[in-house]
């Protein structure tokens, strides 16, 4: 094993990441460490033995903290993709938990019967990847510095904590650190005579592919699977290159294989067309695609935030969900977008391609897939989304001929031209296209693209619905991105603004005191991407409102009637996972449900299964709901639920809802405010056996939400710190849950 303790330049470089920063952060510092004459091994803590974890010597481990399923605003991906302002699952942080791809590392080193030196003689350095406006911020790089220190570890680099509040992101800590960790561990290690390095400041990598591309001929190409759309072929591509990815990081597949997927084809089930059985298992490898049946705007016409209440029909998918899970859609790119794509680096669609990893790691399970170009694209490569991270500047770099191009990508590596290409980049929203559109010149190999380019990630919302309630249904409640950037630059979010533009398959279908009924007359979404690829700035991200877009239903054209006349249904990748948010055990406990905007979504459907569940006779606690918006005449979301909620004692007649609406009077008042007005109502709840549930934007209010439960426990005993120590009682004892996005 070249990382062992005899083999003092091995770099074991470990990552757990929920959504790909972590694991970016893992590769550039074992490309920093390769040029300083340092051996790298990445992988995911998960695929890493971990028994054998005192046989290594300089361990350099990077961790983002999440929550257990909460559900927020994708920035994910992670802070380098356009934000989707909807109630959506992204970067977690709401009760601290670890990334899916360290949970059995975690759990091996929390052992009680590990002895306190199991760990002496190893280096240490731990990076975390969080968010400040959450309350557990980097809570597990904190935990697993502390941990490894306790087992004996020496810490070579103190911790370092990259903060997505930043103005300049997570890298404006992990620079500083990185400096400080090249310097310590050459303090420690010197460097041999002969060689020599890079200076700690200087912090560009060696250009080193992750993957093989070979062209395949005709007669080359395994199999030639028939999809019914081209956004079935898409996500097929998507999966099977998941199912590559993560075996080179050493991670064991499943379920399938990814080669006989892309080879075979994905078998996705339609709605209305296929009986599935009751346990049918779906997902990236397996969607259903389900037909969209409302799309109504619930914001009123002159508001400035669009926010649409969706429904999809599930018939004959057998699936099933709980209050508190989770709706994964599958994004499609618009077809402007990846026809200028294919346009812009000179690739063609129908080629077929095979994808192999550079070096096959042992025990891989996964050796190669094949795609077709056109798959790949619109299925794997985030052209139209994502902003692209720092590497893939580099890599412009390297593949540029124009001198000015060039320069200013030089310029974008140095310490100084950093915030620059912030500015250029992340705070612009610049997308992938947008970037390569701007360096004509650099026309970097399709492999490369496939190594820097962000990966297309498909969106999960909270669901917004009770099966109980709506059988064969599942309601979303997404918020439209659509914002000018510091450079008065249109912008809007690649899914939300698909979403928006389809027609669904009923024109009238959900009612509320401000739905626009007809999403027709709703604003057209004109993306960035569409303008840059020559489009005019009042065209539509994916077309006016339509029934299926082109570019993810094949040939399908807009406005298709059938053959006796019947409109066809927009079929879109759907499938539900299990969210973290989940009803109390019991129908007869109390709930405080306070959400924020969209973060209300999830508590729609704790109090329609409530309803559903009295209806049925059951004995239901009266719940109380703190809903905050900007205006009751703008976007009080569900008004009409909550009144017949209040009317039938599922909220509580007196004070079990309370509203907070911002912008309605001079002074603005938020849901922590009115927690406040009603402390001795919250109070007497608690002592009831009351379970709190939080859900809304991360940058202020679930902090200030804390802050004022804390006050109102504070104002019964005079013990000094006990409204903090309340509050975190009732963390541990699972009746206080965050979700929260930023």
């Amino acid at each position: 094993m070249h990382n062992s303790r005899t083999d003092r330049s091995g770099l074991t470089i470990l990552y757990g990441s929920q959504t790909g920063n972590a694991q970016d952060v893992a590769e550039r510092i074992g490309r920093e460490g390769k040029r300083r004459h340092f051996v790298p091994r990445i992988m995911a803590m998960d695929a890493f033995p971990v028994s054998q974890l005192p046989e290594e010597h300089n361990v350099i481990l990077v961790s983002s903290t999440t929550g257990q399923a909460s559900t927020g605003l994708c920035k994910l991906y992670e802070q380098t993709m356009l934000f989707e302002h909807s109630w959506q699952l992204c970067h977690f942080a709401g009760q601290g938990e670890v990334p899916s791809n360290m949970k059995a590392f975690w759990k091996f080193l929390l052992r009680k019967a590990l002895p306190a030196d199991s760990l002496k003689g190893i280096i240490v350095a731990v990076f975390g990847l969080g968010d400040s406006g959450y309350q557990n911020y980097n809570t597990v790089a904190k935990k697993l510095d502390r941990r490894l220190t306790a087992l004996g570890a020496s810490v070579i680099c103190e911790r370092g904590l990259g903060d997505d509040q930043h103005p300049n992101g997570y890298e404006a800590a992990l620079d500083p650190w990185l400096q400080k960790l090249w310097s310590q561990l050459r303090a420690k290690h010197p460097l041999q005579l002969g060689l020599s390095e890079p200076a700690p400041e200087d912090t560009s990598t060696e250009l080193e592919p992750k993957y093989q591309m070979s062209y395949l001929a005709s007669h080359e190409v395994a199999e030639r699977p028939v999809y019914a759309s081209g956004q079935e072929e898409a996500v097929a591509a998507a999966f099977a290159f998941s199912q590559l990815e993560a075996s080179v990081s050493g991670v064991h597949t499943s379920p399938g294989n990814a080669e006989a997927i892309s080879r075979q084809g994905m078998t996705a089930s339609t709605s209305g067309t296929t009986i599935a059985t009751e346990n049918a298992q779906y997902g990236l490898w397996r969607p259903f695609m389900a037909s969209l049946t409302c799309n109504t705007r619930i914001t009123s016409a002159h508001h400035f935030q669009d926010t649409r209440h969706l429904e999809f029909d599930l018939t004959g998918s057998g699936m099933h969900y709980a209050p508190g899970d989770l709706l994964t859609i599958f994004p499609c790119q618009s077809q402007a977008a990846v026809s200028a794509f294919l346009q812009r680096m000179n690739l063609d669609p129908d080629a077929w391609v095979r994808i192999q990893p550079a070096e096959i790691p042992l025990g891989s399970t996964v050796s190669s897939i094949q795609v077709r170009v056109g798959a790949l694209v619109r299925g794997i490569l985030d052209i139209s989304g994502a902003s692209p991270r720092r590497y893939f500047f580099e890599v412009l770099q390297h593949f540029a001929t124009a001198e000015v191009e060039v320069d200013r990508l030089e310029y974008f590596a140095t310490p100084e031209g950093r915030n620059d290409l912030y500015t250029y980049n992340q705070k612009e929203g610049r997308t992938v296209l947008e970037v390569l559109q701007d360096f004509k010149s650099a026309q970097p190999p399709l492999e490369w693209l496939l190594q820097t380019v962000p990966h297309l990630k498909p969106r999960q919302f909270s669901s917004a619905s009770s099966l109980a309630k709506h059988p064969n249904s599942a309601h979303v409640l997404m918020a439209v991105v659509n914002y000018e950037t510091p450079f008065k630059r249109r912008k809007q979010g690649l899914c939300s603004a698909w979403l928006a533009s389809l027609t669904p398959l009923h024109s009238s279908c959900y009612s509320s005191d401000n739905a626009t009924q007809q999403v027709n007359d709703a604003q057209n979404y004109a993306s960035a991407d569409a303008m840059a690829s020559g489009a005019g700035s009042d065209s539509s991200a994916h077309g006016p409102a339509v029934l299926c877009s082109s570019s993810c239903n094949g040939d399908t054209s807009p406005d298709v009637d059938t053959a006796n006349g019947d409109k066809q249904a927009c079929l879109l990748p759907v499938w539900v996972e299990k969210g973290g948010l989940r009803l109390p055990a019991s129908h007869s406990t109390p709930m405080i449900l306070i959400g924020a905007g969209t973060g209300v979504a999830p508590f729609r459907s704790f109090l329609e299964e409530r309803q559903m569940a009295a209806a049925g006779g059951a004995s239901v606690a009266p719940s109380y709901l703190l809903f905050g918006c900007r205006g009751e005449k703008t976007d009080f979301y569900y008004n009409q639920l909550w009144q017949q909620l209040l009317a039938e004692d599922v909220l509580a007649p007196k004070d079990g809802l309370l509203t907070a609406f911002s912008r309605d009077q001079k002074q603005k008042v938020y849901v922590q405010d009115k927690l406040r007005q009603h402390s001795k109502l919250m109070w007497d709840l608690l002592q009831q056996g009351a379970v709190v549930y939080v859900s809304g934007s991360a940058e202020k209010m679930p902090q200030a939400v804390a802050t004022a439960f804390e006050e109102i426990a504070a104002q019964q005993h005079q013990e000094p710190g006990f409204g903090r120590k309340f509050v975190q009682r009732l963390e541990h004892t699972k009746r206080y849950h965050v979700e929260a996005w930023s």
